[in-house]
């Protein structure tokens, strides 16, 4: 968090950046789960980065090493994740998705020069939630599935990975377009089935944030989703079992259907719907209206 808001890990220059730091308006993200509500304001994820996360426990003992290889066993094993996605799209349309951030962009820097506080620079943003909790527009994961909802079953999803913020870890910008409030998720869908060559290229173009640029990598801007993971035994044979064996496994074999993981959190493996709620966070960070990343590459996306 200190990374997106501050541009900086480090306590001495967070807590400075702090000290001068501007009110800002911030999404956060209700997700709902059997009974329960979780307001979310990082990220949530099933599939390999899940699987990384949660189930390399047995590897702490690399440190953060751990998470590059346990993502590089499960790619390279062609892991997939089964499931049935719901989605209220926003925009799916890579280009335009890069050319509203980058207006963004300019348009905080116009405000900043003109001393607009991030909280009046969007009329939408001006009036609080008066100290209360919208109600929420798409209901409940016990709710009927909303019309606006489009379902696509993903019998192949490898990688399903929905972000608040742009910086996952210091070394990886995933979701590049993110922004702090534009009543927005950023939502990352990848096939398991990508050919290994071409997904270990995409994973080291992380770090620069141009994985967006990838056609094998749907990109998209929504509102809301209900995701409905699948138990899914692959057949894998005895190398492939060794290798993920090596890769962690499943939290050392504790976990025996699937991780999903919420603001880094290990949550039961059922059936959840988020739905963002804009502005309704506040924090104190360096420029409010945008993150501390330099953003995608420049130019059209998908020609990787």
């Amino acid at each position: 968090m200190s990374l997106n808001c501050n541009g900086t890990d480090a306590p001495s220059l967070a807590a400075l950046a702090i000290v001068k730091g501007v009110r800002s308006p911030m999404d956060l993200v209700a997700v709902t789960q059997g009974q329960n509500t979780i307001y979310s304001f990082l990220s949530q994820a099933t599939g390999i980065v899940a699987e990384t996360d949660l189930g390399t426990e047995n590897l702490r003992w690399m440190g953060s090493l751990r998470f590059s290889w346990g993502g590089l066993v499960r790619i390279l094993s062609k892991s997939v994740y089964p499931a049935e996605v719901a989605v209220a799209y926003e925009n799916a349309d890579k280009n335009a998705i890069k050319d509203a951030y980058f207006r963004a962009v300019e348009e905080q820097a116009t405000a900043r020069s003109k001393s607009i506080a991030p909280e009046n620079f969007d009329s939408e943003l001006s009036q609080p939630h008066e100290g209360s909790i919208p109600a929420l527009q798409f209901g409940t994961v016990n709710d009927p599935l909303p019309s606006e909802f489009v379902v696509r079953d993903m019998p192949d999803l490898g990688n399903f990975f929905v972000g608040n913020m742009c910086l996952m870890s210091p070394d990886a910008p995933f979701f590049a377009t993110a922004l702090p409030s534009d009543g927005k998720l950023d939502m990352i869908n990848i096939s398991g089935l990508v050919p290994r060559s071409k997904a270990v290229t995409m994973l080291t173009t992380v770090g620069d944030g141009g994985m967006i640029d990838f056609p094998e990598v749907h990109y998209s801007k929504v509102t809301a989703y209900r995701i409905t993971p699948r138990v899914h035994k692959q057949k894998v044979s005895w190398k492939g079992k060794l290798g993920l064996w090596l890769g962690g496994g499943n939290s050392g074999g504790k976990q025996s259907d699937g991780l999903i993981a919420i603001d880094g959190e290990s949550v039961p493996f059922e059936p959840f719907q988020a739905e963002v709620i804009r502005g309704l966070g506040t924090v104190l960070s360096k420029r409010g209206a945008v993150y501390e990343f330099a953003g995608p590459p420049r130019g059209k996306s998908g020609s990787k």
